[in-house]
């Protein structure tokens, strides 16, 4: 590939006006704001890992098998992206894969019931566990390619660096989120131990009814990037839109970075245990 030498490099000022102009973009703000509220509502129960532990006797290399085959399973979805999903719709991708995610987040209250068609538990929890990760990585590409497509020219470093910070700040505040509905229900090692699965069916409930809700705002995703491309051009830029985008952005980012010293200099403070 050709590429120009010793490019010139624009200063600080100049990149911030740059990303000042592309976060007013509809084209922006509007797939990011999906980016960042889908992924907030991807709340996981952070009570399943101790009721496999506690409730179904997994012992640790079985917990790190799951995990194994979850980083296994997202490369395949990456692979399935890029060889299949490539000629769907963004929209349709977050669609099929959200319904498909909600269906295997629902197999978690058949285990929590006991009911696993003559399966064993790990088998079963094979399928609830890891194939989420196959999803993600169904997801990962189409979102990618879709930042790249936001970049300016001139300040495709920063404005990328962004775009991800917006990614992973909303999913750090979701997994705070999902520390916080530790305290809703009784979901501790001891209320586990003693059989009361009560708390671990309404939080596994509450957690799939949060995951599947992303799709009713998949209408904020353009299908395809020409249609983005046609978002940038035909509406105008908006200074309110790029104000909440970045407002929100530095929020998450706070909070998660309070949330974190908060566990580390008083852990339990929202309750869990």
């Amino acid at each position: 590939l050709k590429e120009e030498r010793y490019a010139p490099v624009k200063d600080t000022t100049e990149q911030c006006g740059e990303i000042w102009k592309t976060v007013c973009s509809r084209a922006v703000w509007q797939p990011m704001g999906f980016v960042y509220i889908y992924n907030l509502l991807q709340v996981g129960n952070s009570a399943w890992k101790e009721f496999l532990k506690t409730a179904l006797g997994f012992t640790s290399a079985q917990q790190n098998i799951l995990l194994i085959l979850g980083y296994v399973l997202l490369y395949v979805g990456v692979i399935a992206y890029k060889y299949y999903f490539i000629t769907w719709s963004w929209r349709a991708v977050y669609i099929f894969t959200t319904i498909i995610g909600g269906f295997f987040s629902a197999l978690q209250m058949l285990l929590i019931t006991g009911h696993t068609f003559g399966l064993s538990s790990f088998a079963f929890a094979f399928g609830d566990d890891a194939f989420a990760d196959f999803i993600a990585g169904i997801q990962f590409l189409p979102t990618t390619i879709m930042m790249v497509h936001l970049c300016p020219p001139g300040s495709e470093g920063a404005a990328y660096a962004m775009f991800t910070t917006v990614n992973n700040s909303a999913l750090t505040l979701c997994s705070a989120i999902s520390t916080m509905l530790l305290g809703i229900w009784d979901v501790s090692k001891t209320a586990i131990a003693a059989g009361e699965y009560s708390g671990m069916m309404k939080l596994t409930i509450l957690t799939t009814a949060l995951q599947v809700s992303g799709v009713f705002f998949v209408g904020l995703l353009p299908r395809t990037k020409e249609d983005l491309a046609k978002l940038n051009h035909e509406q105008p830029p908006s200074n309110v839109g790029g104000a909440i985008f970045l407002t929100i952005t530095v929020f998450s980012i706070l909070y998660a970075i309070f949330v974190g010293v908060k566990n580390i200099l008083n852990p339990g403070w929202t309750g869990e245990s």
